[in-house]
């Protein structure tokens, strides 16, 4: 049997169509994994940042421009501050980068039939749109990947990594999460092909670094156009750049030149609107936690000196924090954690070799933006930037093991079939646990139920100011204008008695984000202590200015505090 199977392998990989049935072996996987995750998996987004960009891409598919329904208390400081003029209309945002959202709104603008929420549906319309630009970016990356791994290694390796890289279940969870990093991915692995190129044209026609070497550079910069922290992976290409083409460094200097021309009109945007050119995003490397947005935003106010200060301490917590998760921040991709045994190892390949200590110094330049900026606990937030190193250190990791298996010199064609198959086995591992055993939720409660948030913008109307500790949500499903919950209860009195944003504040949605907090340490004691009387039940109006209040699905743990009893309206719906 084994030789049969043996001849069998033998056959196909020397046959012409090998690189067909290779191709579109990985092609049928890809599609068969993508059924799977769409229409049996997601359950609609459930990360604020993807809401958040998700609402801004809806805004630029109405032809309101880069603007935003989900405004944070810090950044009406920073207008305030800036001497800016506060918008009465369509908020402009400037917390994001443009591209994602941009990107986006065309799959939106198709669909503009379906904006407004059905009572009936589970999963919203748009959320699937969003999410087949994410799968789409996905595979687009995995081809260009590919050709990454056949101009490092070979045919066969690159199939073996392709595969490694389908079969991950972090890259499918990112996908899912509606994140802007599958458009990251794609432009990353352009930045990898075109690094190639420039090492291949290096000694033989040098001519041609003018070409390969700006638009790796411009591909990186169409990646921080969709990522901020996508600029950490400039820094660590261009300084191992320098190194590595040392004696080629005037196309690097246009590169680093067409950067900044790329990223110059949205630096520029951001100045004109707010007085600071990289908007709020950048106020949240100050934040003493491992958080990277919500808790300093919440401040109409920020203590620069205080944040500066504590900064240190926060790099060294966020150093510890990724390398105790850094297995699981590599998608548990066994090939993937095996880059770093590579590098004990010497290729042949002058290319290979010198790509992998590039790749390591973008690692390395991302590694600490991320303890810069912060990462949450979980593999899927906004600045976990390990995930796409994923990809082209699953090459190098299936080339080591490769290395280490064919040391032990067996010849048998069958053999070695089984044993790449056992590592595309233990990369599925992470996957087979989520299709297998764990049963996909219907809908991500707590705390979203978008059917009821949609409700709101029936009890609202488009120019009414409301405010939640999930904007984000409020400002996607229900397309309403949505504060932040300030840091303290006079700060939202404040935003409605001086009309800041030109209408009065009629209502508070208070979810399980704050109500499932620890009683002590974060209601009573903790951040959000101020509103601790209308976070406990039954909550406490006196002196509050809105003093109708009901609770709301599921089970009572959502409540809305308001000018009126709004929600009699459902009556009338």
């Amino acid at each position: 049997m084994e030789l049969t199977a043996q001849n069998i392998l033998h056959s196909i990989e020397q046959g012409k169509l090998e690189p067909f049935f290779r191709i579109a072996a990985l092609f049928a996987l890809f599609l068969a994994l993508a059924a799977i995750y769409f229409f049996i998996q997601f359950a609609g987004l459930r990360h604020p940042d993807a809401m958040d960009q998700a609402q801004i891409a809806r805004s630029i598919a109405a032809g309101n421009g880069f603007s935003t329904k989900y405004i944070r208390p810090l950044a009406l400081w920073q207008l305030e501050r800036s001497g800016k003029s506060m918008p009465q209309g369509n908020f402009p945002d400037f917390s994001h980068q443009p591209l994602a959202p941009y990107i986006n709104s065309f799959f939106l603008a198709l669909a503009k039939d379906h904006w407004q929420m059905n009572p009936l549906d589970i999963v919203y319309v748009c959320d699937r749109l969003i999410i087949l630009s994410s799968f789409i970016f996905f595979l687009l990356s995995a081809v260009v990947f590919y050709f990454v791994g056949r101009l490092l290694f070979d045919a066969k390796l690159a199939a073996l990594g392709t595969a490694a890289i389908v079969l991950t279940d972090l890259y499918w969870q990112f996908s899912l999460s509606g994140l802007p990093h599958m458009i990251v991915l794609f432009f990353f692995s352009l930045n990898c092909l075109f690094t190639i190129f420039a090492f291949k044209v290096r000694e033989s026609n040098p001519a041609l670094l003018w070409l390969w070497l700006p638009l790796a550079a411009l591909a990186l910069a169409l990646a921080t156009l969709a990522h901020g922290l996508a600029a950490c992976l400039f820094l660590g290409w261009i300084i191992a750049a320098f190194f590595l083409f040392r004696q080629n460094f005037l196309p690097l200097l246009l590169g680093a030149f067409l950067f900044l021309c790329a990223l110059t009109p949205w630096l520029y945007r951001n100045y004109q609107v707010c007085g600071n050119p990289f908007g709020i995003s950048i106020f949240t490397a100050l934040d003493p936690g491992n958080q990277p947005e919500l808790k300093i935003m919440r401040e109409f106010g920020l203590d620069l000196r205080a944040g500066a200060r504590g900064l240190r301490s926060k790099i060294q917590d966020g150093i510890i924090n990724q390398a105790s998760k850094l297995f699981s921040f590599l998608g548990l991709n066994i090939a993937a954690i095996f880059f770093f045994a590579s590098l004990l190892h010497r290729f042949r390949s002058p290319i290979t070799e010198h790509f992998r200590w590039l790749l390591l110094a973008m690692w390395l330049s991302i590694f600490l933006g991320i303890a810069i900026f912060g990462v949450g606990e979980d593999p899927v937030s906004p600045n976990q930037f390990h995930v796409i190193f994923i990809a082209p250190f699953s090459y190098f990791g299936s080339a080591f093991l490769v290395v280490l298996w064919n040391r032990l010199d067996l010849d048998s064609y069958f053999l070695d079939f089984l044993f790449r198959l056992g590592i595309l086995f233990l990369v599925a591992l992470p996957m087979l646990f989520t299709l297998i055993l764990l049963k996909p939720p219907r809908i991500h409660w707590p705390p979203y139920v978008p059917p009821f948030l949609a409700a709101f913008s029936h009890w609202y109307k488009d120019h009414e100011v409301l405010c939640s500790d999930m904007p984000w949500a409020i400002a996607w499903y229900a397309n309403r204008k949505t504060i932040l919950l300030p840091d303290t209860p006079r700060t939202l009195s404040r935003i409605n008695d001086y009309r800041v944003l030109g209408e009065p504040v009629t209502g508070l949605y208070l979810t399980p984000l704050t109500g499932n907090q620890p009683l002590l340490s974060q209601i009573y004691k903790g951040v959000y202590r101020n509103w601790a009387q209308l976070i406990t039940r039954p909550p406490n109006t006196q002196g509050f200015f809105l003093k109708s209040f009901t609770p709301l699905p599921i089970a009572g743990e959502c409540i809305l505090f308001a000018d009126s009893e709004r929600w009699l309206l459902r009556s009338n719906q």
